[in-house]
């Protein structure tokens, strides 16, 4: 991507010193790990996610990506049974590296053709120079964002993940992606420098989503795009990070205590409305279109190749068959998309 480095903090330029970076402005100090650039400000890793780098790092000639997905989803569930959570409950399929291996193999391909039914509808066709991947993760979306753009930054601020990216990256022989431990809200690049932005399921988990949608409009040239989704409060289906039913029914305040209860873990997730968005959106990015949907053009694939047909079991198949139906019927859109479990957006930069 040859990007020139900027300093999170200040924006300052930066100087390369022997695998280290140096703001000339703040004189903040930035580190190389294992040849990823680290810009985090003050983030603090698990040590459980730290322990696991390690392992990635130690083990890196000797372990595949699919053994690095098995090592990193059997702990959750190992984790998860430890706490005495049941066995049987929905929250397990989001400890099944299983769930996990099919996702990363299917999901990406139908994210981006969401993304590009999407984008098609807002604005085109757009050649796409420069993208940068926020929240990357393992790296799921982004190996089939490589086929949008010609270049690519992957960005996450799990030291583990990036390196499961690293390894997929390497395994599948891409060479047109750089990758960088950065938080969302503070990313290292220029104003106006990148021509697209993807944050697939992310900016519920930032802790001021209000400070991403600044900051990515702050990034992206003009005429370019930000595509995101994130899960819909008044979702009809079990919630997805808890398999919860109704939870973003429920007031904010009770949300945690109810999965704290439940689940056994905390609740740090943000659960928007279409109109709640839209609000914080009108009020942090310099959009020029923006298009929002439940049940956008190619969404069928999305949902029913992944963890959704697994929550859902017998009623997918009768779901997807409504999806689209709804969408030949006037309105039909837009009732569907107030209950889907997740909103997409596409948004034009001005």
């Amino acid at each position: 991507m040859s990007l020139d480095w900027v300093c999170p903090r200040c924006k300052g330029v930066l100087d390369t010193r022997a695998g280290a970076y140096h703001c000339q402005g703040c004189d903040s100090q930035y580190r190389d790990f294992v040849g990823i650039p680290d810009f985090r400000l003050g983030y603090q890793e698990f040590d459980s996610h730290v322990a696991l780098a390690q392992r990635f790092h130690r083990e890196w000639d000797r372990l595949t990506y699919e053994q690095m997905v098995r090592l990193r989803w059997s702990g959750l569930r190992e984790r998860h049974l430890q706490r005495g959570g049941d066995p049987c409950a929905l929250k397990t399929w989001d400890a099944d590296e299983e769930s996990f291996l099919a996702s990363y193999r299917t999901r990406g391909a139908s994210h981006v053709q969401v993304l590009r039914a999407l984008i098609q509808e807002v604005q085109g066709i757009m050649p796409v120079q420069r993208l940068v991947d926020v929240g990357c993760g393992w790296g799921r979306d982004l190996i089939h964002l490589t086929t949008i753009a010609q270049s690519v930054l992957g960005v996450d601020v799990c030291s583990f993940s990036l390196l499961m990216t690293k390894k997929l990256l390497e395994e599948q022989q891409v060479t047109n992606v750089e990758l960088a431990l950065a938080q969302g809200e503070y990313l290292p690049l220029r104003p106006a420098s990148v021509d697209a932005m993807n944050c697939s399921a992310t900016v519920e988990h930032f802790p001021d989503p209000g400070l991403f949608l600044r900051e990515a409009s702050r990034c992206l040239s003009p005429n370019g795009w930000l595509f995101l989704y994130y899960p819909n409060r008044f979702s009809l289906l079990p919630e997805t990070h808890t398999g919860i039913f109704g939870l973003g029914w429920l007031p904010r305040k009770w949300q945690q205590k109810v999965v704290a209860k439940t689940r056994r873990q905390n609740w740090d997730t943000f659960l928007f409305s279409r109109r709640g968005f839209m609000r914080m959106l009108q009020s942090q990015f310099a959009a020029r279109q923006v298009r929002i949907s439940g049940i956008p053009e190619g969404v069928e694939n999305f949902m029913f190749t992944s963890k959704f047909a697994n929550m859902l079991g017998p009623l997918a198949k009768p779901l997807k068959a409504c999806l689209s139906l709804s969408r030949r019927i006037p309105g039909g859109e837009r009732v569907m998309s107030f209950f889907a479990p997740v909103h997409f957006a596409a948004i034009a930069h001005q």
